[in-house]
């Protein structure tokens, strides 16, 4: 999903004027940015998680519950010959012609977000689903020829799990979004993208809290949790969630909610998808609030007092505010310690939720800018499309310049790192400037807290319910065709330069192939319920991935 937070890989070009306020969001973009810095890393929510295929992706791509945040799901082997005869019936049943490497639109079909990812074999095949029958169709001809099966909506899945080798069911022409103002609740198209949902929801003047990057698969991000820049006040965007369309892994159409198949619906709000593929969800709407913007930066002498004073603040903060701590490291720009976030309380009363960390840590000595805006203008803002159409934001973020290959991993802060951890973070960040190729690195620490908090960690398959912030650690690097190895190895060393003190937690929307144990990482003593989950709706494993729940 996942669901970038602000500044994060990929995120957004050069921000300047009021985009500086909110450099700071969530979800699979990670580019991050201060207000001359070049275009760089993927971001932390939404999500990020934050967002996934028709179902759900551990990392928010898609919409298949089999990621936010943000993992596509695959089913058996089975070779391309033996398959195409049955293609062409499957084709017959579909609302629009099957793609297949031959097309004309297959390559655009089959790109990830991630350009690291363009060198990955190709789908057998991929289904445009317009509609439930069609989502069923396919998942029914991968059940019934043991072919991988994959589900993507924006491709965002943080392991290039939105795609595999065989049948990918593409969500994204289900971007209906309908609002019901009377009840307060919104559906969403299992293919819509979090800058779609954003311009439908202000048109009716209500919100929701999901993450920044644009083209971020809402279903992905809210399978995985769902962080973004109203985490605190709202809570996750999983914790809206009030209803949704799945099909299962035997072809069949459910309607799921708290009372009809309440433990998958359960599994739906955080279990980072791998049980079913999602046509559509509903979710409460509240009214939109106007949005305060900050965007503090420091010198980076002043970085280890940044972010000590920052993790002392933000948890004693009122749920108004939510605020994501980054630092940074960028070649062209060098380094930079931020503070940015959103405040949706009275404006005057800005000043004063952001005193205290004003006192602990001195003025900002680099850039110090405030915005106030409606809801529309604060998220396209955070999006980086400021004066945009979502049409032309949505473009705009996958071209060439904003598509940069990056590598991320994450972890939780359950309380404050002591001064030996805050000096470990300031030095992992600042050594990421002897990265050759480097576009932009180091780490961000984006809050939870607040509403997040008041659910019990067992009450959705979201573990980290307790958490202070989530951390992701990113890269991003402009040539395409670079080795990742270097900037893998970067981010994996800041992860485990700091597990002293956060552990082995990590977000599903921000996963990690190379976190070995992820069960524990990412959903803790809630796996053996997910697990529950799976064998009752997907016994055979058809929504699979590298880490999907298993049964």
């Amino acid at each position: 999903m996942r669901e970038r937070v602000a500044d994060g890989p990929g995120r957004r070009a050069v921000l300047t004027g009021a985009s500086l306020a909110l450099a700071a969001s969530l979800a699979a973009c990670t580019r991050g940015r201060g207000p001359t810095a070049p275009a760089g890393t993927p971001p932390a929510g939404t999500a990020p998680a934050g967002t996934a295929p028709a179902g759900t992706t551990a990392t928010g791509s898609a919409a298949a519950t089999g990621t936010g945040s943000a993992a596509l799901p695959t089913g058996a082997a089975s070779t391309s010959a033996a398959v195409k005869p049955t293609l062409a019936a499957l084709s017959r049943q579909l609302s629009t012609p099957l793609l297949q490497p031959k097309s004309a639109d297959f390559a655009a079909a089959a790109r990830l977000y991630n350009p690291r990812f363009d060198s990955a074999p190709a789908p057998t095949a991929i289904a445009r689903c317009r509609s439930t029958a069609d989502v069923a169709a396919g998942v029914r001809f991968a059940a019934a020829t043991g072919t991988p099966l994959s589900v993507r909506a924006g491709g965002h899945s943080y392991g290039g799990w939105s795609r595999g080798s065989g049948l990918m069911l593409d969500v994204a022409p289900l971007r209906t979004v309908s609002v019901d103002t009377a009840g307060g609740t919104a559906k969403i198209g299992a293919g819509a993208t979090l800058v779609d949902v954003y311009a439908a929801l202000a048109n009716k003047n209500v919100a929701i809290a999901a993450g920044s990057c644009p083209t971020v698969g809402v279903t992905g991000l809210l399978l995985g949790g769902g962080v973004g820049a109203l985490t605190r006040a709202y809570g996750l965007t999983c914790d809206a969630l009030r209803a949704a369309t799945v099909v299962t892994a035997d072809g069949k159409i459910h309607s799921v909610g708290p009372s009809h198949d309440p433990g998958l619906f359960w599994a739906l709000q955080g279990g980072g998808g791998g049980f079913t593929a999602v046509v559509d969800l509903t979710l409460a709407v509240r009214a939109a609030p106007t949005v305060h913007t900050f965007y503090l930066q420091w010198d980076f002498s002043h970085a280890e007092a940044v972010l000590s004073g920052w993790q002392q603040w933000i948890g004693k903060t009122d749920r108004a505010l939510w605020s994501t701590c980054k630092l940074l490291a960028d070649p062209g720009a060098g380094l930079r310690a931020t503070v940015s976030g959103t405040w949706i309380g009275a404006g005057p009363q800005l000043q004063a939720a952001l005193d205290p960390l004003l006192k602990a840590i001195g003025a900002p000595t680099t850039a110090n800018q405030r915005n106030t805006l409606d809801y529309a203008s604060a998220m396209l803002l955070e999006a980086g499309c400021s004066g945009q159409s979502p049409d032309q934001c949505r473009a705009d973020a996958l071209s060439p310049h904003k598509r940069q290959p990056f590598a991320a991993t994450s972890a939780v802060l359950d309380s404050p790192l002591p001064s030996t951890g805050v000096s470990t973070a300031v030095a992992q960040a600042r050594s990421a400037l002897s990265i050759p190729g480097l576009a932009e690195g180091g780490v961000s620490f984006d809050a939870l807290g607040g509403a997040v908090a008041d659910i019990a960690p067992t009450a959705t398959a979201f573990a980290h319910r307790g958490a202070l912030a989530l951390v992701q650690y990113t890269a991003t690097w402009s040539a395409a065709a670079a080795d990742p190895a270097p900037y893998d190895r970067f981010v994996r060393g800041e992860r485990s330069a700091l597990s002293r003190w956060t552990g082995d937690g990590a977000y599903v929307n921000y996963a990690d192939p190379s976190i070995g144990n992820y069960p524990a990482a990412y959903w803790g003593a809630n796996y053996p319920r997910l697990q529950a989950v799976k064998k009752q709706y997907d016994p055979g494993n058809l929504f699979s991935f590298a880490q999907s729940v298993k049964a």
